[in-house]
């Protein structure tokens, strides 16, 4: 019975009917058309006056003898006979008809169907655990192949967000883990050491506290990043070169601390988004790039727009980081930033040094109309 609910079964009707019904009408209207010429050819006009009966084109002779009665007769039961003929001829071509555009539809639709069939039975096949597979419809560009060459874009796109989450779960767990241990291990010593005094209770709250804040920038980044991809309200227009002023002016303290000198670079560019994850996301680079700068060198944090897309971006100069195919390395704040990267529709970039020194990191944001891309290059020109 599911044979009968098929689409490629529907199609054959479909198919059948339309030529069946073509079909149907032109016989029947070959029928009605011969009928009503052989009804109009009476026999009488040839008879009568004993004019010579010819019939395509052989002379048959007269039959001045007939009455009018018995030609009226004969002309009925000729007219009749020839009729139940082309009744009897006419019905076996329409059931043959019928018969063939069945067998044709049900071809014809599972030509059609076919490419179908495929999609259905390797998306069948594919899981959440394995989104590699891909459709690869071969034929020529019609509406099937451009179906066939959509889902594959929809499984690419699947494939790199569940690895992002899972990379992003496991950034989240191993750096969330570790100060919690940090935490745990020092109480417990403290515990089983009946000697600890005050000054060390003192020491170890003060390790708690760093750990305690520590976690709560974390927890505050994954906030904000799912703040930005739950917030169901339009984007809205964002600054980026005001985000860059006020990180500067937040991180110099920080920086002068550290020895680093910071550097403004920013380039008026506005774009649609939240703020706030953007603000985070920038701050998680800025934040990675000061653990990693040597004393007396230069940071660098700028915005603007390169090849059609708009960029914050952080330049160091520390030892840099071994780099893969421009793969950003892995860690909580950078996934943070990759995470607010995706929910904008833009995308993370690690370039390394031209002397293996210094690294930039850049999140590149889309403007409304871009399509392009992200670039394969830095926009900062020291790399």
């Amino acid at each position: 019975m599911s044979s009968f609910r098929s689409i490629r079964f529907k199609l054959s009707v479909q198919y059948s009917a339309m030529v069946f019904g073509l079909g149907g009408a032109l016989l029947g209207l070959v029928y009605l058309a011969f009928r009503y010429w052989l009804e109009n050819q009476s026999m009488n006009r040839y008879v009568i006056g004993g004019d010579p009966v010819w019939v395509e084109g052989v002379l048959i002779g007269s039959i001045p003898n007939l009455s009018d009665h018995d030609l009226e007769m004969i002309e009925t039961a000729y007219n009749q006979v020839v009729l139940n003929e082309v009744a009897r001829y006419t019905g076996l071509a329409v059931v043959a008809l019928f018969l063939l555009s069945m067998i044709v539809g049900w071809f014809m639709s599972g030509r059609v169907l076919k490419p179908i069939d495929q999609i259905t039975r390797i998306t069948r096949d594919i899981e959440a655990s394995d989104l590699s597979r891909r459709l690869n419809l071969p034929g020529p560009d019609d509406e099937l192949t451009r179906l066939g060459g959509t889902i594959d874009g929809m499984l690419e796109r699947l494939e790199r967000a569940f690895r992002g989450q899972r990379r992003f779960l496991a950034d989240t767990s191993h750096d969330l883990r570790n100060p919690l241990a940090v935490i745990r291990s020092n109480i417990e010593v403290a515990l089983e050491d009946s000697d600890t005094g005050l000054v060390e209770w003192r020491e170890i709250g003060e390790i708690v506290r760093r750990n305690v804040e520590k976690m709560g920038e974390m927890i505050d980044g994954l906030l904000a990043v799912a703040r930005a991809e739950t917030d169901s309200r339009s984007p809205m227009p964002v600054q980026l070169h005001e985000i860059v002023r006020r990180k500067v002016r937040d991180h110099q303290p920080v920086t002068f601390e550290a020895g680093v000198r910071i550097v403004d670079k920013s380039a008026p560019v506005e774009v649609d988004g939240v703020e706030l994850a953007l603000e985070r996301a920038l701050s998680n680079l800025v934040d990675n790039a000061i653990r990693f700068a040597p004393v007396s060198s230069s940071l660098t944090i700028a915005s603007g727009s390169y090849e059609g897309w708009a960029y914050l971006a952080v330049d160091d100069e520390g030892p840099g980081i071994e780099l893969e195919d421009g793969s950003v390395p892995i860690g909580l704040g950078l996934s943070i930033v990759e995470r607010v990267a995706d929910s904008h529709g833009g995308g993370l970039s690690s370039f390394s040094g031209k002397s293996g020194k210094g690294t930039t990191m850049v999140l590149w944001l889309p403007f409304s109309s871009s399509q392009n891309p992200h670039p394969n290059n830095s926009p900062l020109t020291n790399t």
